[in-house]
Order: C-alpha cells, then sequence, then structure tokens
C-alpha cells in the first residue's frame, strides 16, 4: 500500500510541475535531464522525449555561429558553483541561442536564469533545479528603444529643421516606453507567481523526500524479510535431494536443480538491493584514491571469476578523492560488466585510461565485447534493468545502477556508448 500510495504522489507531483507555467529544468549532479515544464519545453523549442535522460550541454550547445557564444561556460561554472557551495546561484542576463527543431540553425535568446540544490537531510545534492525566465523580448525592445534614441539624438543635433520626423521619432519612442512599462509589470507579476510556484515546488519536494525515504526504507525491510522464505525453500530442496536422490528420475534432479538455482539467483538479488538501499544512507568517507591501482586490482579479481582469456591496456590514471569502498566497488562493478559481455570473444581486451580537464577528472573503460543498442540507453543504469536476456549474460540488473549513484553522491556523472557487436565504452568522472 505504501508503494502504491508513493507511486501516485509521484505522478501527482510529476504532473504538478510539468503543469507550471514558469521555465523550470531539474537535472541530476552530473547535469542528465530527468524532468522539464512544459513552459520550458515550449521556450526552448523542444519536446520532453528528446530531451529527458540526456546530458545538458549535448541537448543545448552554444551557438556554432556566434563566435561569442558563452553560454554553456556560464551555465556550466554557476552548476558547478552550486554543487561546491551547497546554496542557490543566480545568474546575470545571458545570450544562449537555442537550436531550431527543424535543425536549420540557431534562435536568438535572452535568459535571466538561476540554479538551486535539491538536498537530502544530510546535506547531499539529490537534484539541481535551474529556473530561467525568457527576456528576449524585452533585450529586443530595449535595443530598438535604444537605436531609436540614437536616431532622435542624431536629428536634434544635426537636423534640428525636420521637426515632423523628429516628433514621429519620438512619438515612437513614447510607444515603446508604454509597452516596456507593461512589459516589466507583467514581469512583476511573473516573478511573483514564480516564488509562489517555488514556495509549493519546496512542498512538494519535502512530500517527494519523505516518499523515497519510505520507499528505501521499505525496499529494506522487504529484502530483509525475504531471506527467511528463501534459506527455508533452498534448505528443504537440499534436503530432498540428498535424502531422495536415488529415488528421483532425471527430470525430478532437473527440476531440484532450477529450485536451488532460483533461490540463489534470488538470494544474490536480495543483496545487491539490499546494497543500493545501503548506499543512500552511507556517508562518504573522502580520503587519496589511487586510480591506476584500483582499476588493476578490480581486473585482477574479474580475471579469477572469468572463463576466458582477456588482455588489459591500462594507461595512466590521474590520482583522485572520494570513498575508497565505494569506488572500489565503481571499478570492479564496470570491469567485471567488460569481463562478462566480453566472454564469448576468443581474444577479450579491455582498455582503462583516464584524462584531467578543466578541474575533471575522466576515467574510460572499453570492450570488445557483446555491446549495447544506443536505442534502449535510457534503461541502461535502472535499477533491475537489463538490455540482454538472462539466458545470454547472466546477471541481475542492479550493478550499473549501484555505479550510478556512487558516482552522482560523488559529484560526478556516467555515461555510455555502445554497438552491438563490436564492444562498449563507459565514462565516469570525478572532481579533481
Amino acid at each position: 500500500m505504501t508503494s502504491q500510495v508513493s507511486e501516485m504522489e509521484i505522478a501527482d507531483f510529476r504532473r504538478l510541475f510539468e503543469s507550471v507555467p514558469g521555465l523550470f529544468l531539474v537535472l541530476l549532479p552530473d547535469f542528465t535531464i530527468t524532468a522539464v515544464s512544459d513552459a520550458y519545453l515550449q521556450a526552448t523549442l523542444t519536446r520532453r522525449a528528446q530531451i529527458v535522460g540526456r546530458h545538458l550541454f549535448d541537448v543545448f550547445p552554444d551557438n556554432p555561429d556566434d563566435p561569442n557564444a558563452d553560454g554553456v561556460a556560464n551555465l556550466r561554472r554557476s552548476l558547478e558553483r552550486v554543487l561546491a557551495t551547497r546554496m542557490p546561484d543566480a545568474m546575470a542576463m545571458q545570450k544562449y541561442d537555442v537550436p531550431r527543431p527543424d535543425g536549420s540553425g540557431f534562435e536568438e535568446r535572452y535568459w535571466s536564469p538561476s540554479n538551486f540544490p535539491v538536498m537530502d537531510t544530510d546535506g547531499n545534492i539529490l537534484y539541481i533545479m535551474h529556473r530561467a525566465e525568457d527576456i528576449t523580448s524585452y533585450v529586443l525592445l530595449k535595443k530598438s528603444r535604444d537605436e531609436l534614441q540614437k536616431i532622435v539624438c542624431a536629428n536634434e543635433l544635426e537636423l534640428p529643421e525636420l521637426t515632423e520626423d523628429i516628433s514621429a521619432d519620438n512619438q515612437h519612442l513614447h510607444a515603446l516606453n508604454r509597452a516596456l512599462k507593461l512589459e516589466i509589470l507583467a514581469r512583476s507579476k511573473l516573478e511573483e507567481t514564480n516564488r509562489e510556484l517555488n514556495r509549493e515546488l519546496k512542498r512538494n519536494n519535502e512530500k517527494l523526500e519523505t516518499s523515497n525515504k519510505e520507499l528505501e526504507s521499505f525496499s529494506y525491510s522487504v529484502s530483509h524479510d525475504l531471506r527467511a522464505p528463501l534459506r527455508a525453500i533452498d534448505g528443504f530442496a537440499r534436503m530432498l535431494e540428498e535424502d531422495i536422490a536415488d529415488q528421483l528420475d532425471e527430470e525430478g534432479k532437473r527440476k531440484l536443480d532450477v529450485i536451488r538455482n532460483n533461490t540463489r539467483n534470488m538470494g544474490r538479488l536480495i543483496d545487491e538491493l539490499l546494497e543500493f538501499s545501503r548506499l543512500g544512507r552511507k556517508e562518504l568517507s573522502f580520503g587519496h584514491l589511487d586510480m591506476s591501482a584500483l582499476a588493476q586490482a578490480a581486473f585482477t579479481e574479474a580475471t579469477n571469476l572469468a572463463v576466458n582469456d582477456t588482455t588489459l591496456s591500462l594507461g595512466e590514471l590521474p590520482a583522485a578523492r572520494g570513498d575508497i569502498t565505494l569506488i572500489k566497488q565503481v571499478w570492479f562493478n564496470l570491469v567485471s560488466n567488460a569481463f562478462k559481455f566480453s566472454a564469448k570473444r576468443e581474444q577479450a581486451h579491455i582498455a582503462i585510461r583516464g584524462a584531467e580537464e578543466n578541474g575533471v577528472l575522466t576515467y574510460t573503460i572499453s570492450d570488445n565485447g557483446a555491446g549495447f543498442d544506443m536505442r534502449y540507453y535510457n534503461k541502461l543504469f535502472g535499477v533491475f534493468q537489463r538490455l540482454h536476456r538472462v539466458s545470454e549474460f547472466e546477471g541481475t540488473g542492479v550493478g550499473l545502477a549501484i555505479v550510478h549513484r556512487i558516482v552522482t553522491r560523488h559529484g560526478g556523472r556516467i555515461w555510455a556508448e555502445g554497438v552491438v557487436g563490436e564492444g562498449a565504452t563507459f565514462h565516469f568522472t570525478l572532481p579533481a
């Protein structure tokens, strides 16, 4: 019942959020777009299905035809300040053009943006709320007014005898001034509406946070409660196997094997679900990380479990700071994933490399395995989401979700590319 109520509340909140008249975008800490209001979609000429799940700056790049475009750099700095300070950050007016839907270029746009964090009770940033006001009409109107003022001044100084033209220009200027006053009044009302919506959004965020905690607690409790019946099923199946094995035909033995294998699989699934649940509560302990040593250790550990020969190409990896237990888990999950999906290759190869650029550490793990279809990319980091059949590759569908949560909690992001039959490449970042 609790999960049903939670799902209903989450659905209601999403509908409420999407219908607000303000321009809002919800980002994960790795700047992946996770929710967007209808008004924002209309203002930026986009559609929800095209942008949710994608990285912010992949959707909204700088206008390549504008050599002075700095919208991406300015917005990135503001978002990074929010992550670093855990405080809201208001930006100055920005010129940030948006791509036309038909791909024919960019539309000129001016914005008044601000960004603020959404945190849990422990002060961890769960989301960044990006709010913008489209002030394009105001800016263009001001430009027109300034140009007219220049014309009026020039006429007064150089052509004082052309009184009729000056009068016409002044009348035009007065009309623009009246329009500007109306614009300012409308903007004031909009700001008041936005403040009220922000208050409503905060109240709904608190409800959502409570629902998430209840859901996490529910998952944890259910996982614990499922262990006892699973142990009982496996135990009785083992006793049957030991006591009456000589009385069973091959089909009976096969069915007992099916029961025991499924209970073991369910046990692994519960273990990973518990691990995923714990990640939301675990306090991070930051320290120096030798990423080369962690990557090599993960490869060595995975080699002991592998069924084929796999070669490793390990480049120089920049050191980082983070929770050694959790980052070790990230390396093991990604490397063992590469092993698993390369198992059918006669000569499997894994390449690991790293780089530091603009205060960001990036680590990359590539393999020449089965790859995946990019059409289903949005499922890649979801809990219990699988892109391959269990008969092809075993697993629970939790490993990459754990990696995503750990990297996000460290202030980084993770993404991947894959080609079916050729391999996959995973990247993750950490702050320098």
